[in-house]
């Protein structure tokens, strides 16, 4: 794309933005950042080699726009940032140069992240490490990090006790709907399988809950 600057008219959709007429005819749109960054005037002659600097420099202030404004509603990991990024069609380099920048201007950690997610997840309901470590994975967490995170995480507390704290509050629920013994041993399986619990967990929490109840009933 070549030719001579002929108008540089302010876009109505879009006030940020400006339209550039080479020649007399619409060529390309650019951000007012662009625009002054390139010093573009009407009389400039726009070659090839220059159209390109232009373009890869504008699509790389509105791909850090849209990313900026991502992370306005809340924390996110380096893969939700690429996806969104392809999503509106960001060339690669651009997405990699994006990303770059976010890293070091501390916006994006998947460490971080990770460990906010982990928490976040916590506080709405207990659940497995297993079932934690999934939801990382799918947020494309590396796995070294989600090892670790998961690590930690166990350390402060265990699988078990995590499915006690479940067990315990629909335990309640469960005597208070199911008389049977082995339905109700059943329905407290089934609900901390849904929360990722291996067997051997819950068979350790079912064994401690019905021991309490008993002794609690005599």
């Amino acid at each position: 794309m070549e030719g001579r600057i002929t108008s540089i008219v302010r876009q109505k959709k879009d006030n940020a933005r400006a339209s550039i007429f080479l020649d007399e005819e619409f060529a390309f749109g650019v951000c007012d950042r662009t625009v002054e960054e390139f010093r573009l005037r009407k009389g400039d002659y726009i070659d090839r080699e220059l159209f390109e600097k232009i373009s890869d420099f504008d699509f790389l202030v509105e791909a850090k726009r849209i990313a900026l404004a991502y992370l306005n509603y809340r924390a996110r990991s380096e893969k939700e940032i690429r996806e969104r990024l392809q999503k509106e069609d960001v060339p690669e380099p651009i997405v990699l140069r994006v990303l770059e920048f976010l890293k070091e201007q501390n916006m994006v950690d998947d460490e971080a992240w990770s460990r906010s997610f982990v928490n976040d997840q916590l506080v709405r309901k207990p659940v497995s490490s297993k079932q934690l470590a999934f939801g990382l994975k799918q947020k494309g967490v590396p796995k070294e990090i989600i090892e670790e995170t998961i690590s930690n995480l166990n350390a402060e507390e265990s699988d078990e006790a995590r499915a006690r704290q479940a067990a315990e509050k629909r335990w309640t629920r469960i005597l208070r709907t199911e008389t049977d013994p082995r339905k109700q041993k059943q329905k407290l399986y089934t609900f901390l399988a849904g929360r990722g619990f291996s067997f051997d967990t819950i068979n350790e929490v079912y064994k401690k809950i019905a021991k309490d109840n008993k002794d609690e009933s005599e």
